[in-house]
């Protein structure tokens, strides 16, 4: 009987531990401010009385010690772990990803919206020029989406609508090649139509980049170990509050493509605002951190300028609208 006394108490620790994680994980959640049904959610301004700061959304002090000092030249520094409750690694991945699903769910459900995207990659080894370029996405009642750059080949378009039969997406280039050529029609996985972007016209927008964010965690989570994750002081951009979280992982092993991810959520929406990821390298030896992070970068996102109750119609996703001229 005396060796059974610790199995139990090992197996009631584990058990009371487990059951204190998903209670705080669960408080914390509902900390956010909910929208409510019915809510104009178009662009507002967002103050700190209407979105209260979670009280278990912050790096512990073990967790703090491990971010670079670089990510402060993006976001805030690591959050105070002074007062609230303290979430450790584990705690802060889940805490993302549920924010992140909300996030999903809310998108899912707007019927469109417009934004102002910029984007930098790293494509077969190069680092592009920012690109500035606007959107239009529908969601409901089909993916539809228009892009029009607004920097590099300027005027060029773009336009994807999964109710054409062909499923092709026609692009018209800027500038005087525009006034002469007339758009092509290209597979939006196409070596051509891939050649200056790393995801797919499919994939664009707020919702394609929400479904890799959590399948990023979810994968994350499954494995338990090799990433850690730290909550940022809260920032702005954009005139937006945004929670700010940092992942890095210890080798490939865990995630092939990236060293480390900065992560920028709207606090009302659960949205992102902006990402940059950093890639693996074997030639570090000598930098520093911001360095290493500058000749790693291999994505830069940021949507500006959102707007969900800005009025779409069918033409706006259509081959024949006159102001494209496609």
């Amino acid at each position: 009987m005396a060796r059974l006394c610790p199995r139990k108490n090992s197996r009631r620790s584990n058990f009371l531990a487990l059951s204190v994680s998903a209670i705080s994980l669960g408080v914390i959640f509902c900390s956010f401010d909910p929208v409510p049904a019915g809510e104009d959610i178009g662009r507002s301004e967002v103050s700190s009385d209407n979105v209260p700061m979670p009280p278990g959304a912050i790096a512990s002090a073990e967790s703090a010690a491990l971010l670079t000092t670089t990510v402060s030249e993006e976001a805030g520094s690591p959050a105070s772990w002074a007062g609230g409750m303290i979430l450790n690694n584990d705690d802060a991945l889940k805490f993302s990803l549920l924010m992140m699903q909300d996030g999903q769910r809310f998108i899912e459900n707007v019927n469109a919206y417009s934004v102002v995207f910029n984007k930098q990659e790293r494509i077969q080894g190069d680092l592009s020029e920012t690109q500035t370029i606007d959107l239009k996405v529908r969601h409901l009642p089909s993916f539809g989406i228009y892009m029009k750059w607004k920097n590099g080949d300027t005027g060029r378009q773009l336009l994807y609508n999964e109710d054409y039969e062909d499923k092709k997406m026609c692009v018209k280039l800027g500038g005087f090649k525009g006034r002469l050529l007339p758009a092509i029609k290209l597979e939006p996985t196409s070596p051509e139509a891939m050649a200056q972007a790393r995801y797919p016209v499919t994939e664009a927008g707020i919702l394609g980049m929400l479904k890799l964010l959590v399948l990023h965690r979810q994968n994350d989570i499954k494995n338990g170990q090799g990433v850690r994750c730290v909550r940022l002081e809260d920032t702005e951009f954009d005139d937006r509050k945004c929670y700010c979280f940092l992942y890095e992982y210890d080798s490939p092993e865990f995630n092939k493509t990236y060293r480390k991810s900065l992560l920028m959520l709207d606090a009302r929406y659960h949205v992102p605002l902006r990402v940059i990821n950093h890639t693996w390298t074997e030639n570090s030896e000598g930098l520093t951190a911001s360095e290493l992070d500058e000749q790693t970068l291999i994505e830069d996102y940021s949507f500006l300028q959102l707007d969900f109750g800005k009025e779409m119609v069918t033409i706006d996703f259509s081959r024949d609208n006159p102001a494209y001229r496609m």
